[in-house]
């Protein structure tokens, strides 16, 4: 096993989408890690196990120039998701850090049982309010992930979440709580760019630098993000009209439906003179409008909501904060950076039955929904924060020194590598079964086939096989192929087979031995470049 020092793995690429609906808090946070990661991490390489050459391409389109700009690229290898075994017995990892704990977390620990490998697998959490989730953490429960790993939770909301469906796992289908650390490591943001001048900022949007404006920066979307009625319920409450006050409403469109609901709420409550609304700003525009602001305003009530990253943004442009007494928000905003609002949930046990039966987005609706912002605590939080100068000026340079405290990205990278030599260092050794949730293709539909290639078959060149040899042509290959099927590989087991030779001799050949040998010949015999004596 290679003896490097210090390096880094993950099954993940890091591409932040275009633009658009995609572009979700999960996407960012991760995209903020990676060039965090590459800017401040101290590894010695850093492993990306890719689907195929044209994810390996995508890769280096989406970060080399990055990665070229913070001197990292000698450290970055691109590998393929088939040599993962190889390079698992080959390689001490550090880590394998995956972007979350759901998707391919719990295989690849069990991979990494199965190998005997010492090497611990992490992940983050983001939401963690969907139904399927309980089948992964059954399986963490049950095989897999263990004690030698650890989901890094945001917040401790996000802990006590997951501890809770452990729990529940645990009571009602008499299983062990899974053995998976969970650690408490808030996300960070490290945007990279300077902040305008606020009067240039506004100048740029086109707002009045004369008013007091609050900002609200969210996707727009009830059955995810939050409900913005209330917000403007509690604006209606402290009556802007005539006021140089103004409340901004910007983000994603996610829901255009929903987006017309509040244009139409805003005009019927008359303050549509005193409301913008920003739809799907650019980067640049979405920094002049944290610049631009006074204050910002969230009042997050859906449980698909686990840390708030645009907290962060907001704390990093030196803003107070009106938020939420909710999730991740009541950890971020402490009272001197902010107002938390009250929130109270109307608990229907009903819909807490039929909840696995329901589509996720009206289920998420219907929570939500029973939740509520106190709409008059919340109109008084904004008068205070419109109207008094100096208790914005006080929450904002506390604001600001809470983010270089605590969210800062250099910090969280240092601590997250705290976490992965502890980790590593404390290593047990762990049951090698494979895992048991996989679908063994060989295995589960073996009585599909007539049989089974073995040892004693003998094959042969055949005629056409001699042909594409002689002729130095090559024979085409399907999207992906090429990482299995390598043609020199190919030539040489035709020479080889020029003459019967049965399996075992041919596997023992001068050609390579690993396990892409045998799917070579395999493939061989799909395509008639080999065929079975008996058969011919």
């Amino acid at each position: 096993m290679t003896n490097k020092k210090h390096i880094w793995a993950s099954l993940d690429d890091y591409h932040l989408p275009a633009a658009g609906l995609e572009r979700v808090g999960r996407n960012m946070a991760n995209n903020f890690f990676f060039r965090a990661l590459m800017r401040h991490g101290t590894f010695d390489e850093y492993h990306f196990f890719l689907a195929n050459s044209a994810h390996r391409k995508l890769f280096m389109e989406k970060h080399g120039q990055f990665l070229e700009e913070v001197g990292i690229k000698s450290k970055i290898r691109l590998l393929d998701r088939l040599d993962l075994i190889s390079m698992l017995r080959e390689v001490n990892y550090t880590v394998f850090h995956q972007s979350d704990h759901v998707s391919l977390f719990n295989s690849l620990c069990c991979v990494r049982n199965s190998l005997a490998a010492r090497v611990p697998v992490t992940s983050f959490i983001h939401s963690v309010s969907y139904q399927q989730n309980m089948c992964k953490y059954m399986e963490m429960a049950t095989c897999g992930s263990n004690e030698n790993d650890a989901i890094i939770c945001s917040s401790n909301c996000g802990k006590q979440v997951l501890s809770n469906c452990f729990s529940s796992l645990q009571s009602n289908l008499k299983i062990p709580i899974a053995k998976v650390q969970l650690r408490v490591i808030p996300l960070g943001i490290d945007l990279g760019v300077g902040r305008s001048e606020k009067s240039t900022a506004r100048q740029a949007l086109n707002l009045n630098d004369s008013e007091i404006i609050a900002l609200c920066f969210g996707r727009f979307s009830d059955f995810d993000k939050m409900d913005l009625f209330p917000l403007l319920q509690a604006f209606r409450r402290i009556n802007p009209n005539g006021k140089p006050w103004r409340l901004i409403l910007a983000g994603a469109l996610h829901e255009p439906t929903y987006l017309e609901m509040t244009k139409l709420w805003t005009k019927a409550l008359k303050l549509d003179n005193n409301t913008t609304f920003i739809v799907d700003p650019a980067d640049d525009a979405k920094s002049n409008l944290y610049a631009a602001a006074d204050f910002f305003v969230s009042i997050a009530d859906n449980v698909q909501e686990t840390f708030g990253l645009t907290l962060l943004e907001a704390m990093d442009a030196g803003l107070p904060l009106l938020v939420s007494d909710f999730d991740g928000y009541s950890e971020l905003c402490s009272d001197e950076v902010g107002i938390r609002v009250p929130t109270r949930w109307g608990r229907v046990d009903q819909l807490q039955e039929i909840q696995a039966v329901m589509d996720e987005r009206t289920a998420h609706r219907l929570a939500a929904q029973s939740l509520s912002v106190d709409v008059p605590a919340l109109a008084k939080g904004m008068e205070i924060l419109f109207s008094n100068q100096k208790s914005r000026q006080k929450m904002s340079k506390a604001s600001r020194k809470r983010f270089d405290e605590h969210f800062d990205h250099k910090r969280l990278i240092l601590n997250l590598e705290s976490l992965w030599n502890e980790l590593k260092a404390g290593f047990k050794p762990v049951d090698t079964r494979p895992d048991p949730m996989s679908i063994r293709v060989f295995d589960t539909f073996s009585h599909y086939v007539t049989g089974f290639m073995n040892d004693d078959d003998v094959v042969v060149t055949s005629e056409f096989g001699a042909l594409l040899r002689e002729s130095g042509n090559f024979y085409p290959l399907l999207a992906g192929m090429q990482n299995v099927v390598d043609w020199s590989k190919v030539v040489s087991l035709l020479t080889v087979a020029a003459k019967p030779i049965n399996m075992k001799n041919l596997l023992n050949s001068p050609t390579d031995r690993n396990w892409k040998t045998r799917y070579t010949i395999a493939w061989m015999l799909k395509h008639d470049l080999l065929e079975r004596i008996e058969s011919a």
